[in-house]
Formats: C-alpha cells, sequence, structure tokens
C-alpha cells in the first residue's frame, strides 16, 4: 500500500497545475478577439460569441456542486482538462467557420470550468486564518503565466498564424493533466452542500457583506471581459500598433501589477487594514485610469503600457481583495456559494460583450473605455459599506 501524498505536497502541486492552466490560458488570452473575428461577418460579433459562450459556462457552473458531489472533483478535472486538450487541437487543425466557432465556444467554457475545478481544491487546503496570503499567493501564480503568456504569445506569432498559440496551450495543459491524473488519486473531496439555486440566493441576497463582494467581484469580471476583447482591437485596428508589439511588450508590462502587487496586499489585509480601504483606492484608480483612455490617440507603445499598467494596478488590489473577502466567509463544503460567486465571471461574459455590441451601435469605438470607467466607479458605495475583516 502506497503511502498518502502530504497535504502540503498537494497543495504545491495544485499550485503548479494552477500556474500551468493559467499559462495555457494566458498564451491565446489576447489573441482570441482577432482570432474569431476572421470567421465572422463584422467585430461588432465578436462579443456576442463570447456572450453565447458564456450562457453554457453558467449552465455547467451552477450544475458543478452536484457533478463535484456524484463524481469528484478529481475525475470531474481531468475530464474537462481532457475536452479542453482536444479542442485546443482541433483549433490548430480545422479552419473552416461553423467547426471553428463551434470548437472556440467549447475551449472557453472548458477554460472556465477548469479554473473552477483548480479553485474547489484550493479552497479544500486553506486555512481560513491564512486567507488572504494564500489567495494572494494563488492569485499571483495565476497572474504570473497571465503576464509570460502574452509575450510568449508575441514571440510565436508572425503573421496571424495562430495554430502555433492553440498547440503550445494544449501542450501546457497537458503537463497539467498529468500532474492531476498521478498525484490526485487519493484525493478526499469535502461533503459538498447542494442547495436550491433559490436557496442560495436568498442566502446570498441577506447577507449585504456577501452581495457586495460578489456584485464588485462581478464588475472586476466585467473589467476584464471588455479590456480582453476590445483592448487588442482598439489598440491594433483604431491605434495602428502591431499585434506583436501589443502582446510583446504592452500586455505583459501592463499586467505586472497582479505579479507585484497581490501577494503583499493579501498580508495586509490579513494582518493590518482589513479589505474594505484597499478595495475602495483600486476601484478609484481602476475607474479614473479606464475612463481616462478615451481620449488618448498616441499610437506610443510606452505610453500604452505604463497607462495600461495604472488601470491593472488598481484591478490587482480589487481582485486580491474580492479573493481574500469573499473566502473568508465561506468554507470549502459552501460549493453552492462558492459556484454562485464564480459564475459572475461568466455572467460578465454574457453582459459585457452584449452591453459593448450596444453601445458600439451608438458611440464611438474608444467611448468604451469612458462607459468601463464609470461602471467600475460605481462600486464605491458597495465598497464603503461592507463589514472590514480587522
Amino acid at each position: 500500500m502506497t503511502n498518502p501524498i502530504p497535504k502540503k505536497v498537494l497543495f504545491l502541486l495544485v499550485y503548479l497545475t494552477s500556474f500551468l492552466y493559467s499559462f495555457h490560458y494566458a498564451l491565446p488570452i489576447y489573441i482570441e478577439s482577432s482570432f474569431i473575428a476572421q470567421y465572422l461577418p463584422t467585430e461588432k460579433a465578436v462579443g456576442l460569441i463570447f456572450s453565447f459562450s458564456a450562457i453554457f459556462t453558467v449552465a455547467y457552473t451552477f450544475l458543478l456542486p452536484r457533478i463535484l458531489k456524484r463524481f469528484g472533483n478529481y475525475r470531474a478535472t481531468l475530464t474537462v482538462m481532457g475536452v479542453e486538450i482536444l479542442t485546443l487541437l482541433a483549433l490548430a487543425l480545422i479552419s473552416t467557420p461553423i467547426p471553428t466557432i463551434i470548437l472556440f465556444i467549447i475551449f472557453l467554457v472548458a477554460s472556465n470550468v477548469i479554473f473552477l475545478n483548480l479553485d474547489y481544491f484550493v479552497e479544500s487546503f486553506t486555512d481560513n486564518e491564512k486567507t488572504g496570503s494564500m489567495r494572494g499567493i494563488f492569485m499571483t501564480i495565476l497572474n504570473v503565466s497571465i503576464a509570460v503568456g502574452p509575450f510568449v504569445a508575441g514571440l510565436m506569432l508572425t503573421d496571424h498564424d495562430f495554430w502555433k498559440i492553440w498547440v503550445a496551450s494544449a501542450v501546457v495543459l497537458s503537463f497539467g493533466f498529468y500532474i492531476i491524473a498521478k498525484y490526485f488519486k487519493d484525493y478526499v473531496d469535502p461533503h459538498y452542500l447542494v442547495h436550491p439555486f433559490r436557496k442560495t440566493f436568498n442566502i446570498i441576497k441577506e447577507s449585504h457583506d456577501l452581495h457586495s463582494i460578489i456584485f464588485m467581484h462581478f464588475l472586476l469580471s466585467f473589467f476584464y471581459v471588455w479590456m480582453v476583447i476590445y483592448t487588442p482591437i482598439y489598440l491594433n485596428m483604431h491605434i495602428g500598433i502591431p499585434m506583436n508589439e501589443i502582446l510583446g511588450i504592452i500586455i505583459p508590462f501592463a499586467l505586472l501589477p497582479f505579479v507585484l502587487f497581490e501577494v503583499f496586499l493579501g498580508n495586509l489585509a490579513d494582518k493590518k487594514f482589513g479589505e474594505k480601504e484597499i478595495l475602495t483606492a483600486g476601484f478609484i484608480i481602476m475607474g479614473i485610469s479606464t475612463a481616462g483612455i478615451s481620449w488618448i490617440t498616441t499610437s506610443s507603445v510606452l505610453f500604452w503600457a505604463v497607462l495600461l499598467f495604472i488601470t491593472r494596478t488598481g484591478a490587482s488590489a480589487v481582485e486580491a481583495m474580492t479573493e481574500s473577502y469573499f473566502y473568508k466567509q465561506v468554507g470549502p463544503a459552501d460549493a453552492h456559494i462558492i459556484t454562485f460567486m464564480r459564475t459572475t465571471r461568466a455572467t460578465a461574459y454574457i453582459i459585457g460583450p452584449l452591453i459593448g455590441y450596444v453601445a458600439l451601435s451608438f458611440l464611438d469605438f474608444h467611448y468604451l473605455f469612458l462607459v468601463l470607467g464609470i461602471l467600475m466607479l460605481c462600486a464605491i458605495p458597495y465598497s464603503l459599506t461592507i463589514k472590514d475583516t480587522r
């Protein structure tokens, strides 16, 4: 009989798998909109594909606690990882419009579901008193990959030869698949609580702190959606910056705050301030700097790198604090509440592109960022009224 793998070792392996997952996710993240735009009649329709895929993600996410309770996180994770790897390879090989669009939707859904599976693993190994720092480490590991991924993609990409990115993404995720398959066979799932949606909704609605932090997480996800979909198109098609400079210089520099600040802010929230003040400052920085994009017309790569760095400085503070605050309110068995919170990411992918589609029918492209900045400032009444943890 083999000796069980120590909890600390499994935790490190979850971190390693999360890094690989995030790197596989980050490689194509800023070419996704440009890639799928090739198969659509207009750039406005790009967002609709993201919205459509997010509907399936939300549906699956609400089923996830039941799936975990029946099959366990080990088998669920391996299954969705396997689907993702095959889909990525198919995207590299197939170039006809309808099959490519279908595969792209499957890819978007599977990549979001894998994040949820890994999130459950992390929560099951985390002590509550260390939630801020542990979540800060987890998010930093994810964000190191997300910062490096576009840079690597920029080096690989020469003339819209996107197939290289899909193959590389599949290879990276295969290593994560191997780690889960080999080392998590004996993983013991917590007792997942499965509640009807209405009961879960009422629990969240009755807690001001819970529904406030979930709403703020939704706004952050909305910010990510618009930035991922519209920023590459705007910088490339409207400002005139080449795609390899966007991916190789601007985006990696802009994402550095997620690597530099989140562990520090998580520790700060645990030991000194709590989350309230940092959340508020983060949304103010996000809102003002994002709105300012609407009036910038320069094609200077350095200027755009610095400006987007400032927007992500605010976002990194909000991300670290929403993760820390939320997971101090729940435990590993609260799969129904965790699932509800995580659906905000997919819900943002439904609502965000739809609002973007409507906005582009009335506004010039650059005013999308003004709208986004104003929306971020709407979080401040919520961040100021939650009960702080310090």
